[in-house]
């Protein structure tokens, strides 16, 4: 693999001609989780996530392009914007076709959008929801190509996360539990403190917890419940992260994955919340990220994930971005790199950021993403506001180029 290559993708494309209608819709992963047929009432925060944060997605639109934002908890009503955020009036003449480009594909978006009044007066082409996307959208796919770089690569076995299956009881998965805890303790080195627990249909932190060692009562009870209630946990080891790293991919028409960007992103002290993503050229990340784990390893890394990606979703009609989230973690005093914590099938926030570099960072300069809860702290002339927020606003994303 040559260094031009890698930084030439072939960029998505569809129809020229068609305008597209950008969705985002955070938490996807968990209403995957969820009956198709069924009514889901999504989460406060996450409503408030798709009411507020849905103009960041004019990084990604152009020309005709239409943003959909949904209605606020507190009822103001969904709205159409346009490509560069604004909102577009009711009687707004809209395209006679849009191509609809959601953050993340489940079945009750889908829905929402094909009963949304806003949206009669147009013809919607909708993404498919298919049982490839599916799997490959379960933390278990992330562990299955964990497995294959492992057979691959060498990456350590130990890293494996571990599955279990609820029983039809509480008293069997109960115990399907606490040997799982005893053999991925014994995997650790030294006497591990914690181990970290994952439910199936989740991302970006959420559905990941921390189990304290020993194990009390209390926590057990809550693991056993939760493992019932999802159907199924995994149980992995504790790792000392030190950077985070995630490998943006494209798959077009052809089926075809392809590399996108590097995205270096870091997270709030919990360390299970994003925060925000360094701006810099893909030349200063690539070379940030080799210079850590050898340009060598990095290149037979993106060989194989697109290898694995491009054969499982081979009977998918997935179209879009694809992110493999890494992370450098230090044992034994040296740094090592997990190659895959999970699969987002969908956009991410490190697209965004690059996006965001493109449009906001000139040429040669760095910064910062952020996303934050609440109005947001950061001024100065250096600080370029993403969104425009009130007294009220929930959250607040900006750009902050470096000195």
């Amino acid at each position: 693999m040559t260094f031009i290559s890698i930084f030439a993708p072939d960029m998505i494309t569809y129809t020229a001609s068609t305008p597209r209608l950008w969705v985002f819709n955070p938490g996807h992963e968990e209403a995957l989780s969820f009956p198709q047929h069924q009514h889901l009432t999504l989460s406060k925060e996450i409503r408030w996530m798709r009411y507020e944060l849905a103009p960041l997605l004019r990084l990604l639109a152009s020309g005709e392009d239409l943003i959909y934002a949904p209605a606020s908890p507190k009822g103001a009503p969904a709205r159409l914007l346009n490509a560069e955020g604004e909102t577009l009036p009711k009687d707004a003449i809209l395209p006679p076709e849009l191509l609809v480009t959601i953050w993340g594909v489940e079945a009750h978006i889908l829905r929402e959008l094909k009963n949304s009044p806003l949206l009669s007066r147009t013809t919607l082409h909708l993404p498919k929801f298919t049982e490839a996307y599916l799997h490959l959208s379960h933390r278990r796919a992330s562990a299955e190509l964990l497995q294959y770089l492992a057979d691959e690569l060498g990456y350590p076995s130990g890293i494996l996360p571990l599955w279990i299956e609820a029983a039809e009881t509480k008293e069997e998965t109960q115990r399907l539990l606490l040997d799982a805890i005893s053999e991925v303790s014994q995997r650790a080195l030294g006497s591990p403190r914690e181990l970290i627990v994952k439910r199936p249909y989740s991302s970006s932190g959420r559905g990941v917890q921390p189990l304290p060692l020993p194990v009390q009562e209390k926590h057990l009870e809550a693991l056993v419940g939760s493992c019932m209630r999802s159907g199924s946990l995994s149980l992995e080891p504790y790792l000392e992260v030190i950077d985070n790293w995630a490998i943006e991919y494209t798959r077009d028409e052809s089926g075809k994955v392809r590399f996108f960007d590097l995205s270096h992103f870091d997270t709030l002290p919990s360390g299970r919340a994003y925060r925000g993503n360094t701006l810099a050229s893909p030349m200063m990340l690539w070379e940030g990220l080799t210079r850590l784990i050898g340009e060598e390893s990095l290149e037979r890394l993106i060989e194989a994930h697109t290898r694995w990606l491009e054969e499982r979703l081979r009977s998918s009609e997935y179209i879009g971005y694809i992110g493999v989230d890494l992370f450098l973690y230090r044992e034994k005093g040296q740094l090592y790199l997990h190659p895959c914590v999970e699969i987002n099938l969908r956009t991410t926030m490190g697209v965004l950021a690059h996006f965001a570099y493109e449009q906001y960072v000139p040429e040669g300069k760095t910064g910062i993403f952020r996303l934050e809860r609440g109005r947001g702290s950061a001024t100065g002339e250096r600080v370029i506001p993403l969104l425009l927020t009130g007294e009220d606003s929930r959250f607040t994303a900006f750009v902050e180029l470096d000195k």
